[in-house]
């Protein structure tokens, strides 16, 4: 049986990657049952690919050099590679602000020489080399490592089912709030701050007739969203907890804590609904966004569902062409 390596953020509670995985593991169950596929938890040595017929690097923000060495491994000894939505992150706050201002920005700081060349000889060398969003790409176009064989294909949580009814009849009062910690490692460098801040502003929700409904990104996508359903907004700070959001049907609200947030919203062209967590008026911004985004629900979800329409096929499209057989 064909052995295949998953590289991801797999075993550490994190939801977000985790959900990566299962739908990555559900379609190949699917369009390749006679294909093993090994994920990279922490029992397995992933740097090692000796024992592999061909690596994948998942969903997530995995376009690094430590794992961009491991492919340029494998792909030396022989095996396919692929890349499967995976984006970049760790981009500092100015010149994130200048790539989604459609600026070049030197990024000297985040790449050396090194990384470039590994970043442009391992892409060149996937057999699919799909990418999660444009920032991502805007990176490794200023870098000079973007080969003609990669292409923008969505971020992988896209492919999460939404419930049947993604609608309910009646919206309640409630803005859902979903937290987490980023151990200080965000935009303005104060996550006391913006909890704080966060906290303030659930008050004046309050104070106008809302209750408050704080979750948890759960294990269970599909009643994570059903849970979801019933809520008029929701204001997050992890990044898939605003696919769950939207796939419930509810419009999200992103905490811009990193690059990712960013890059994830442009791919769907919701970049409108980002508040940066460096923002010098976090509160105003978040009670003005949380209005607007509740007045183009409707808006909102279309636009959502349009870019769902446009990945899919995309993300699909390596197992459609039987790549993991």
């Amino acid at each position: 049986m064909k052995k295949v390596l998953y590289i991801g953020w797999i075993g550490f509670q994190n939801v977000g990657d985790e959900l990566l995985w299962n739908l990555f593991a559900s379609y190949a169950r699917q369009y390749a049952p006679d294909v093993q596929i090994i994920p990279s938890t922490p029992k397995v040595n992933w740097k090692d690919t000796s024992p592999y017929d061909a690596v994948v690097l998942g969903g997530g923000s995995l376009l690094l050099p430590g794992y961009m060495a491991v492919l340029q491994e494998a792909h030396e000894a022989g095996k396919p590679i692929w890349i499967w939505g995976s984006g970049i992150d760790w981009i500092g706050e100015a010149e994130t602000d200048a790539l989604c201002a459609g600026a070049k920005p030197a990024l000297h700081r985040h790449f050396s020489a090194n990384d470039v060349e590994l970043f442009r000889t391992v892409l060149a060398s996937a057999a699919f080399a799909g990418i999660r969003g444009p920032l991502s790409e805007a990176v490794l176009k200023t870098l000079g490592a973007y080969p003609a064989n990669v292409r923008v294909i969505g971020d992988p949580g896209l492919l999460l089912q939404t419930p049947a009814s993604a609608e309910p009849p009646n919206k309640e009062k409630t803005i859902g709030i979903n937290w987490g910690t980023t151990y200080n490692r965000l935009f303005g460098q104060h996550e006391t701050l913006v909890e704080d801040t966060l906290a303030r502003a659930a008050k004046m929700w309050i104070a106008s007739g809302y209750r408050i409904h704080l979750y948890i990104v759960w294990p269970n996508d599909r009643s994570a969203c059903e849970r979801l359903q019933p809520l008029a907004a929701t204001v997050n700070f992890k990044l898939h907890a605003n696919l769950l959001s939207l796939a419930a049907g509810v419009p999200a609200v992103m905490l811009g804590y990193r690059f990712k947030v960013f890059d994830f919203a442009a791919l769907l062209g919701l970049d409108r609904y980002v508040v940066s967590t460096a923002s010098p008026q976090l509160e105003t911004d978040l009670i003005d966004t949380v209005a607007l985004a509740e007045q183009h629900r409707r808006r909102i979800m279309e636009q959502y569902e349009t870019a769902r329409r446009q990945y899919i096929p995309l993300l699909l499209e390596p197992f459609e062409r039987g790549l993991f057989r």
